[in-house]
């Protein structure tokens, strides 16, 4: 478990491209942070770091004997109790002091004249998350569409989500540590996204590499990626960008992307992969003015 700190300045970093570790950001927040070094375009924002994760945690009843024997989140009673400390809060003196001003630089960065207020997501990066060794795909929290307000409670429930059953399954399947190490959160202004899509360079069932498979839904997203929805599963042969198989989700209105914004989907993936070196699995949003990249990461299986 890390050391608390009482660092303000370490609580807190920004996904600009300077190339923060992943042990202190986790793996979502170093992969976007790459992203951005390599030029690509990702939404504004900030991570809380796993250092205001310890800082939360030292304030836990049972803290010690979590740092002394992470094994007793193998307990579900005892890891009942310590999920619902974390998610009762309140946010740690610290780390409320820190988060405040990044969400105001993030409300002063709109457009001049804006009609439309902040709204922001908040996401897990977990020290093991979007690595190349495991993904921890879908297992810690998510939520979209908030406002500034609700950002703290929002990271309480993405820290606690580090401890529920799935995720706790997910490593004792893998041989993982039970405690993930810690995790970081990312903040960042919510994509107007008019759909959304999830890429795979590498055909996820079949395993081949000259195929890009295209998963598209209008919206956010967050239902396609929650399998709420059925959406538009599309083959494209990666080398020419020929579309070799088209299957239509239930979402009603038609394809929810166009042909030009297909294209520049499977560019941008072809990019991806380059800068990457690898078969990458990446989440993007498309807003009026283009594609943004929500993340990406190695694919670790067929």
């Amino acid at each position: 478990m890390p050391v608390p700190t009482q660092s303000t300045h370490a609580l807190v970093e920004w996904l600009d491209g300077r190339g923060a570790d992943v042990s202190r950001i986790g793996g979502k927040a170093a992969s976007l942070d790459r992203l951005a070094r390599f030029g690509f375009r990702i939404p504004p924002g900030f991570c809380l770091t796993i250092a205001a994760f310890a800082e939360q945690v030292s304030m836990l009843p049972g803290a010690d004997g979590l740092t002394a024997d992470p094994g007793i989140l193998a307990d579900p009673t005892g890891r009942g109790t310590l999920v619902d400390a974390m998610q009762s809060g309140p946010l740690a003196p610290a780390v409320e002091a820190s988060l405040a001003g990044p969400l105001r630089r993030l409300a002063s960065e709109l457009p001049v004249g804006s009609a439309q207020p902040l709204r922001l997501a908040v996401r897990s990066s977990g020290m093991a998350e979007d690595g190349a060794a495991a993904s921890f795909a879908g297992l810690h929290d998510t939520e979209l569409d908030l406002t500034a307000d609700q950002v703290p409670a929002a990271v309480l429930r993405c820290w606690a989500s580090l401890w529920s059953d799935r995720a706790i399954g997910y490593r004792t399947r893998r041989g993982l540590p039970l405690d993930g190490g810690g995790m970081a959160v990312v903040v960042q202004a919510l994509v107007p996204a008019i759909a959304a899509a999830v890429a795979f360079t590498r055909h996820p069932v079949s395993g081949r590499e000259d195929q890009i498979v295209v998963n598209a839904a209008p919206g956010l997203g967050e239902a396609m990626v929650s399998g709420l929805v059925t959406p538009d599963t599309i083959v494209i042969d990666k080398p020419s960008g020929i579309v070799v198989e088209s299957t239509p989700g239930d979402q009603p209105g038609g394809p929810a992307l166009s042909d030009r914004s297909l294209v520049d989907l499977v560019t941008l993936c072809r990019e991806v992969e380059r800068a990457f070196g690898a078969a990458v699995d990446i989440e993007a949003a498309l807003a009026p003015d283009g594609w943004y990249l929500l993340q990406a990461r190695p694919i670790t299986t067929h």
